[in-house]
C-alpha cells in the first residue's frame, strides 16, 4: 500500500476537482461529488475517503480495504449513466488507511448523471444540474454542433473555427484532425 503525508492532502484542500469525505457512510455523497466534478469544464475529480472536511485524517478504521474497493467500482458500474470507471486507491496516511477515488470524463461525453440526476460542481460546492443545463453541456461539447472556439489535445493550440471536410462512402463529414496529429475538441 502506498503512502501520502497529511501535509500532502492538506496542502491540495477541497476544491473544484477534490473533496473530502470522513468514512464511507459517505459514499453516495462522494460519489454525487465525484460527479459533478467529472461534469465540471475540469472534466475530472478526486474523492479522499478518511480524510475530514478541513483536512484532519481520521482512517477508515478496521475497514476491508480491498472488499471497499471491490464495493466502490461495483458501484460506480451500477449507477453512472454513462459509464464511469474511477480509480480507486488505498494509501497509509500518518499510518491510518483512506480511500482515493479518481475519475475523468471521456472527451465525446457532455455529462454523466450518478443514480438519474446529473450535478455540477461550482468551486468546492455540488449541485444538481438542471434541463436546461444538460441540454447546454450536451450543445456545446458535441463536436459535430459547436462553432467554437477549439483546443487540440495534442499540442494545446487553440483555433476559432474548425472547418475541415472529408468525403466518405456515407458522405462528407467533418474532420478534427490537427496537424500535429491530435483532435480538436471544444475549447469549453
Amino acid at each position: 500500500m502506498a503512502t501520502i503525508t497529511a501535509e500532502e492532502l492538506r496542502a491540495m484542500g477541497e476544491t473544484q476537482t477534490l473533496e473530502f469525505k470522513r468514512s464511507l457512510s459517505l459514499t453516495r455523497e462522494g460519489f454525487e461529488s465525484l460527479c459533478a466534478m467529472v461534469n465540471s469544464n475540469e472534466a475530472r475529480g478526486v474523492v479522499t475517503f478518511g480524510v475530514e472536511p478541513d483536512g484532519t485524517i481520521v482512517g477508515l478504521g478496521d475497514t476491508n480495504l480491498d472488499s471497499a474497493q471491490q464495493s466502490l467500482a461495483n458501484h460506480a458500474t451500477q449507477k453512472f449513466d454513462p459509464r464511469l470507471q474511477p480509480t480507486i486507491q488505498a494509501f497509509q496516511c500518518e499510518g491510518l488507511p483512506v480511500l482515493v477515488m479518481s475519475a475523468v470524463r471521456a472527451r465525446g461525453t457532455p455529462y454523466h448523471e450518478y443514480d438519474g440526476r446529473a450535478f455540477i460542481r461550482v468551486g468546492s460546492v455540488t449541485r444538481q444540474l438542471q434541463l436546461t443545463e444538460k441540454q447546454q453541456l450536451s450543445l456545446s461539447r458535441n463536436r459535430d454542433t459547436h462553432n467554437g472556439p477549439w483546443r487540440c489535445d495534442k499540442c494545446g493550440a487553440f483555433a476559432g473555427m474548425v472547418s475541415s471536410v472529408a468525403m466518405t462512402a456515407a458522405g462528407p463529414r467533418k474532420v478534427y484532425t490537427h496537424s500535429c496529429g491530435g483532435e480538436w475538441w471544444p475549447a469549453t
